[in-house]
């Protein structure tokens, strides 16, 4: 596909080591690649590297979290002369080509570095010890299945439950090989298909040898561990953070049954993976403020660490960037809004951590706290893309969806309770499926500020009408358009409604 066919030299600061150099398609440096790749710490930079592109501003240090998924999602208000957030907020995805055009291609960079590593990776093993091997591999596997749905869940058809006939169109290239040759687009069926492929082998290699995955271990299972790669396992695509994509592949395909199991599987082991509990009240209200755990990070089952994520957020979620000048470009809340959605009036939110501390509340505007940053803050540069607690909401959906409405009632208590709402204020086991069903999308939108997941939300229910929102909500607004070259080159035709050519 033309969007990979170049790929620039980058020079990498890694989150745990020092990357010395990086992967480049171009022939005169793809010796650069084949030394790469002669040693344990090139396949270790060479993974590491991967995350760190996903960093960027184009994908989830900006745009696929607080940034345009969110603001398409209409989880904020913006001012009329914010810019073209507010122009994209109401749609008009041509003020978006260059944002929509770079998270294309940083994605399908990244997706080609991850197939640079599994092409060598499979003439090295006697390189790479065999947890190294298995480990790395498992993850390149794993996020290469991770990237392409992120993909297909922005540029391909949603409600795939109720509109199975979609999945027949042509949609994006699933890109399986590191080369210069253009992959024309792969419908949605057999894109789903590639995901479920990536992710069944991964998942045999890292249930095996994650140290995060709770299978019975190997007496001949060792675990190099010396220079501290294994450690701070959420950081990296580990065996919890696939088990969690697939249960999202499966709610995206209709399949609740499915990722019920996967669900209750996780709830199940939850006790026994390390460093993973619930945000502990201390934690978050601690009197210091420098100790709050704003982001709830012994929750996170997969995060990125973005260096420096707050300044390349300031202007979208403080109130004071620009000071004394207004800032127009801030996505917030009003307080009439915060007040409704957290349930102030009827003393629901009081307590909860999300309206206590995750606002920077002024007179009329509520800005995003959960990503701030200040001076010796304990818990910087930390954005989640896989929560506990999603886990919980989608067991929940499965549960309500088969009439066991206690037990959904259950999970989704249980997190409230951990978000420090009174006992006295839990859902009612008797509530009603539909009325349970609205909870549940309350609970998202609660949970999920800033970090990109209420779009994907109500493309997969088909939600014809966002909150807070009058416009019919349609293939314009949940296909976006692909990037030219890529209609021109990449085989699909043109959507009459999100690809007609300018």
């Amino acid at each position: 596909m033309k969007t990979i066919i170049k790929i620039s030299l980058v020079l990498f600061t890694s989150l745990s080591m020092s990357c010395s150099g990086w992967l480049d398609v171009e022939p005169k440096t793809e010796v650069k690649s084949d030394i790469m790749f002669e040693s344990e710490s090139g396949f270790k930079d060479a993974i590491v590297g991967c995350y760190i592109l996903m960093s960027n501003s184009s994908m989830y240090g900006r745009e696929l979290t607080t940034g345009f998924l969110d603001v398409i999602a209409q989880q904020y208000s913006i001012d009329q002369n914010g810019g073209d957030y507010y122009r994209i907020k109401n749609f008009e995805y041509d003020k978006a080509e260059t944002i929509i055009n770079n998270i294309w291609s940083q994605a399908y960079t990244t997706i080609a570095n991850l197939n640079n590593i599994l092409e060598n990776i499979e003439n090295k093993e006697n390189v790479l010890h065999p947890t190294h091997y298995n480990i790395i591999k498992g993850e390149a596997l794993g996020l290469r299945a991770f990237l392409h749905f992120e993909l297909l869940r922005m540029f391909g058809w949603g409600d795939v439950e109720n509109h199975p006939e979609n999945q027949k169109k042509a949609c994006i290239p699933y890109v399986k090989s590191y080369n210069k040759e253009i992959t024309k687009q792969n419908t949605g069926e057999e894109v789903l298909q590639y995901i479920h492929k990536d992710l069944e082998e991964a998942s045999v290699l890292l249930e095996k040898y994650d140290p995060w995955s709770t299978a019975k271990r190997d007496e001949s299972y060792i675990l190099p561990n010396d220079d501290k790669f294994y450690t701070n396992r959420m950081t990296r695509f580990n065996y919890w953070a696939l088990q969690a994509t697939l249960a999202r592949v499966y709610m995206w395909e209709g399949n609740r049954e499915k990722a019920l199991s996967i669900v209750q599987n996780f709830i199940n082991n939850r006790s026994q993976i390390k460093n993973l509990d619930w945000i502990k009240d201390q934690t978050i209200n601690n009197e210091a403020e420098i100790e709050r755990d704003l982001t709830f990070s012994t929750e996170h089952i997969f995060r990125l660490d973005v260096h420096k994520l707050y300044d390349g957020l300031r202007d979208l979620i403080d109130p004071e960037y620009n000071k004394p000048n207004p800032n127009y470009k801030l996505l917030y809340h009003t307080s009439e809004y915060a007040q409704e959605l957290f349930e102030i009036g009827n003393q629901v939110g009081n307590s909860d951590y999300r309206y206590t501390q995750l606002y920077t509340k002024t007179t009329s505007k509520y800005g995003i706290r959960k990503f701030h940053d200040m001076e010796k803050y304990k818990y910087p540069n930390m954005m989640p893309l896989i929560r506990m607690s999603e886990m919980y909401y989608m067991g929940a959906e499965c549960l309500n969806q088969q009439g066991k409405t206690k037990d959904a009632v259950g999970l989704l208590n249980t997190v409230r309770r951990n978000r420090g709402i009174a006992e006295d204020k839990m859902i009612s086991e008797g509530i009603t499926s539909k009325d349970l069903t609205k909870e549940i999308e309350k609970e998202w939108k609660k949970e999920f500020l800033g970090e990109g997941q209420m779009f994907y939300f109500y493309k997969r229910l088909g939600y014809t009408k966002f909150p807070n929102s009058s416009q019919l909500i349609n293939e314009k607004v949940y296909v976006l358009p692909l990037p030219e070259d890529e209609i021109n080159v990449g085989g699909r035709e043109p959507n009459s409604s999100t690809d007609e050519k300018k």
